[in-house]
């Protein structure tokens, strides 16, 4: 029996790892010129969604 772990690395050609403003940037570029890689693209963060480390030291500093 394959584990999942096995079965997500072998679906994945680009591993980013973080998900912060530039990663954004990236796959943003990437989709635009490719948009059938998507499914091949997997951004790993502790937080699990965009730029939330971003948002919270905004917010932290008070910046709209």
């Amino acid at each position: 029996m394959e584990s999942n772990l096995t079965h997500l690395l072998r679906r994945i050609d680009l591993a980013i790892i973080g998900a912060g403003p530039h990663a954004l940037t990236l796959v943003t570029h990437l989709l635009q010129k490719r948009q059938k890689i998507r499914p091949k693209i997997t951004v790993f963060d502790p937080s699990g969604r965009w730029i939330s480390q971003w948002e919270q030291q905004f917010a932290a500093l008070e910046i709209p």
